[in-house]
């Protein structure tokens, strides 16, 4: 599947909403996402992305699903696409997908083995949003730079305190986007991912968010607490799709 798929997509984004729907009560947030990847062929990438934005992207809106946000990378591998999509619950997977919902199965099948021709690959995989540790605002963020971390075994009660006391307050005081998720099933579970919000690559200018922030002794130090549990898998800058995003 491509970008967009319920079923097995390379990039669809599936998050799972804990519950809590009392009258009176507002909806709370998505805390769990289905995450997919998918490297397309830089030769067939015209052909893909016209795929996605007239066919995929308008049967999944017919099919219910309500909100979607692709991203590509500026700094990266080239030619991948990442689609983050919330869900209600695992459950879901259990009946059609919004693809079958909107077109029947057989032209479902017809619509994803079409995509999948313009593929390299794909990964599948859910996040955990460790919503104490981030500051969402309301401005969807339409530049993102991402770290991803593996923590020590038995070390992440540790770095999720210390996110909270000494790298939270600096986001909120500046009010930045701050997002940070844990992998789980398709991906390590050891794994988290901290993502900073931005609205233009100009604001990447003049060094990383908390050495802007903190000065750079004061990143330094920071950093060095995390040193002893904390490993740097890789950093990318990526952008949101619009044509592929509601």
């Amino acid at each position: 599947m491509t970008i967009t798929r319920l079923s097995l997509s390379p990039a669809s984004i599936l998050a799972l909403a804990t519950g809590l729907s009392t009258p009176c009560m507002a909806q709370p947030a998505p805390t769990m996402y289905r995450v997919a990847v998918s490297h397309v062929k830089l030769d067939m990438l015209n052909e893909w992305l016209d795929i996605e934005k007239n066919e995929i992207v308008p049967a999944l809106k017919k099919g219910g699903v309500t909100t979607q946000t692709v991203y590509t990378n500026l700094l990266g591998n080239t030619g991948e696409y990442v689609v983050i999509r919330p869900m209600a619950k695992y459950a879901d997977f259990d009946g059609p997908s919004p693809l079958v919902k909107a077109l029947t199965q057989p032209a479902a099948d017809r619509l994803l083995a079409k995509a999948r021709k313009t593929l390299v690959s794909q990964n599948v995989y859910v996040i955990t949003r460790l919503v104490d540790i981030s500051n969402v605002l309301t401005q969807q963020p339409e530049v993102t730079v991402s770290a991803r971390y593996r923590i020590a075994p038995g070390k992440m009660p540790d770095f999720i305190a210390l996110m909270k006391s000494d790298v939270l307050p600096v986001y909120k005081k500046a009010k930045v986007t701050l997002i940070v998720s844990q992998r789980g099933p398709g991906g390590n579970t050891n794994d988290v991912t901290v993502t900073t919000g931005y609205q233009k690559y100009a604001d990447l200018d003049g060094g990383t968010f908390l050495t802007k922030q903190l000065g750079a002794d004061g990143a330094a130090k920071l950093n060095a607490k995390f040193a002893s549990f904390r490993t740097q898998v890789e950093v990318l800058v990526r952008h949101r799709v619009s044509e592929l995003s509601w």
